[in-house]
């Protein structure tokens, strides 16, 4: 962007500036505008010019810039004299003879002296002090026999009226160099004012609050965010001292002292701030006060949002009622209870046995709650030992145990504010952290592993234990205090043995989600002929195993899809494999004898599992079939003969 220069001249100078060619690496960088105007008349428009911000830097002879100087913030360059210059336009004129009048504006020609000593010629000094004056001046210079004058545009014009010779003191260079020096001016200026702007935009634009005062503690600074958060304008209290405006400002003892005051609270009416007071130092002396503030509830927000910025990094529950499948009126009823219950903000404690599925209900409440926008943080109570969970739960400060993170770390807690914090296996936390945490519950609030401070919270429990917890409580294991309070609203999970009703919608959702099952797996005639089986076995290990279980049997069947009834048999083989690797995992195999006795112990297991469900299976075809033999093995794709065959071996024919 080119440096604008205001080029006020008259006549013969105007004319130099307007014929002059810019030096090569001016340009680009430079534009010359140039006004033929003289004192008042060059102040009229060089104030229109500051005014409508045409212009970067004035220049000027010395008359006319100490005209326009006083009326303009704009900086103002003079054309300043070379002694070459003065020596040659002196001599020049002295070769028409006689003395030689050298007239200047106010004050004589700076370095004339040193010329006079060199060229030694008869030289009258004259200074004007306006346009009358140095008219009645020259018309005087006739009488002392002086033929010729060297000054300044007008001078030379004036001389000229009264039939004396005239000599103009600039040059072609001279006008080069002062174009030179205006970029030179012009270009730092610029660069100061961006820095200003740059200064200025970042005060006005900050959320924090700005003031600054000067050696006497007067407010010369005040930002937006601190008219907003004062309730004050900046009109109001801009010149005035801060202690006179602002209530405890405590500008006048940080002048006096020269110490800062950080993080200090104020109470301004209804505003509560945290200031920080900081002095201005240049050198040794103390130049003002600059004081930064927020409002306490701005840094809340913040504070939210940084915690909800956690939550968009994961802490967030996936699962909502409308997920959870089922098909048993039993199941639906604990549903319609868990919603009633998220409505509300009261703690939640879920009960049921392992892989019921109780962090399924935990999320999907927490996601029908009010609090559903929040982070939704689960930890497994049983999965860490005493002292990490301590750490995990409620943070540390840095330095407070060997290998503590530099800087201190949030606890879940914290991460969980304005959410949910979901405590599974509950039951199993020790003494003291039961303690630890029934202080949260009451008190609202945490204090980190080694830290000082407290630390506000905002959180919902819920809470979850595949254990009875009042027996606990009944053995001295677990605090009542501490169960009333997790225990205010409850929902018990059934297992799914207690629920058949649900193993065919989940069979089915889990099917559909199998990406290696084959599609004839979900005909109708496939899932009878698996539900059937599945609905005979009693789940240990609930909704978990059984979609363990399918996806166990979509790897064994590769992709392909037997016949209904040669399903019903791996699936008949598959729930007995799963027995006995079951009851070989929890028998001690340490010795022979034992293990063989296992083994057997398995073994007749199984073979119980497998007569029951044949036997269902054959009395189910049979009452289809209207007890056609014929037709019930045809149904079971077997033999007529192997029919007879398995009722007798059972006892049911």
């Amino acid at each position: 962007m080119e440096i604008r220069v205001a080029v006020m001249g008259y006549k013969a100078m105007a004319d130099l500036f307007k014929n002059m060619k810019l030096p090569s690496d001016l340009v680009g960088k430079v534009s010359l505008n140039v006004y033929d105007a003289l004192f008042e008349d060059a102040v009229k428009i060089a104030t229109r010019l500051e005014n409508e911000e045409a212009a970067d830097v004035f220049l000027s002879g010395s008359g006319n810039a100490s005209f326009i100087k006083p009326h303009l913030h704009t900086p103002v360059v003079s054309i300043n004299i070379s002694a070459f210059d003065l020596m040659s336009a002196i001599r020049k004129a002295s070769a028409r003879g006689g003395p030689v009048a050298v007239i200047s504006f106010r004050e004589p020609v700076e370095g004339l002296a040193d010329v006079l000593d060199v060229l030694k010629p008869e030289v009258i000094l004259i200074t004007y002090d306006g346009y009358e004056d140095l008219w009645n001046k020259i018309a005087g210079l006739k009488s002392t026999g002086c033929r010729s004058v060297v000054g300044a545009s007008l001078v030379c014009e004036i001389a000229g009226y009264h039939g004396l010779e005239s000599v103009l003191v600039y040059s072609r260079e001279t006008i080069r160099l002062a174009v030179r020096h205006a970029y030179e001016v012009g270009e730092s200026r610029r660069a100061e004012r961006v820095r200003a702007e740059r200064f200025r935009t970042i005060i006005n634009h900050t959320h924090g609050g700005i003031m600054a005062t000067d050696a006497r503690g007067v407010i010369v600074e005040f930002n937006p965010a601190a008219e907003r958060i004062m309730g004050m304008s900046a009109k109001k209290v801009l010149g005035n001292k801060a202690t006179d405006v602002i209530p405890n400002s405590r500008i006048d003892e940080v002048l006096a002292s020269g110490q800062a005051e950080l993080n200090q609270v104020q109470d301004l009416g209804d505003v509560r701030i945290v200031t920080n007071r900081v002095p201005i130092v240049y050198g040794q002396q103390i130049e003002g006060v600059v004081a930064t503030f927020q409002d306490v509830g701005y840094i809340q927000t913040a504070t939210e949002e940084i915690r909800r910025s956690q939550y968009k990094k994961g802490f967030r529950a996936r699962t909502e009622f409308k997920h959870i499948v089922y098909g048993s009126p039993l199941m639906g009823s604990i549903i319609d209870r868990a919603t009633r219950f998220a409505r509300s903000d009261l703690a939640v404690l879920i009960g049921g046995e392992s892989g019921v599925g109780k962090e399924l209900i935990a999320q999907s409440i927490h996601n029908e709650s009010p609090r559903r926008t929040g982070p939704f943080v689960a930890v497994n109570c049983a999965a860490l030992s005493e002292s990490l969970l301590e750490s995990e739960l409620f943070g540390y400060e840095e330095g407070s145990f060997t290998g503590a993170r530099r800087g201190g770390k949030e606890g879940l807690f914290e991460l969980a504010h304005r959410g949910t914090i979901f405590l599974d296996e509950i039951g199993e936390i020790t003494p003291g952290l039961q303690a630890r945490l029934l202080r949260v519950l009451q008190e609202k609030e945490i204090l980190r592993v080694g830290g000082t401070h407290i630390i506000p919270v905002d959180v919902r429990v819920i809470s979850s234990s595949n254990k009875n917890l009042w027996q606990l409580v009944q053995e001295e294991r677990f605090r009542d205090d501490l169960y009333y309070r997790l225990n205010v609203l409850t929902v018990s999970i059934p297992p799914l043995r207690e629920r058949p009703e649900d193993i065919c919608p989940l069979v089915t959702h889990f099917l559909s989600r199998a990406s290696e099952a084959s599609p004839s797996l979900l005909e109708t005639k496939h899932l009878e002929a698996m539900c059937e089986v599945l609905r005979g076995y009693d789940w240990p290990g609930n909704v978990r195993e059984l979609e363990n279980f399918i996806d166990r049997l979509v790897v064994i069947l590769e992709g392909r899809v037997p016949s209904p009834g040669a399903l019903r048999r791996q699936v008949e083989e598959l729930i007995a494999t799963s027995l006995a690797e079951r009851r070989s995992a929890v028998r001690p195999t340490a010795q022979a004898a034992a293990a063989a006795t296992a083994v057997a112990d398995v073994h007749g297991t199984v073979g119980d599992e497998i007569r029951k469900l044949r036997k269902r299976e054959l009395l189910e075809a049979l009452r289809k079939a209207g007890g056609n033999k014929s037709k019930a093995a045809r149904d079971l794709g077997i033999s007529r003969s192997t029919l007879w065959r398995r009722l007798s071996e059972l006892g049911t024919r």
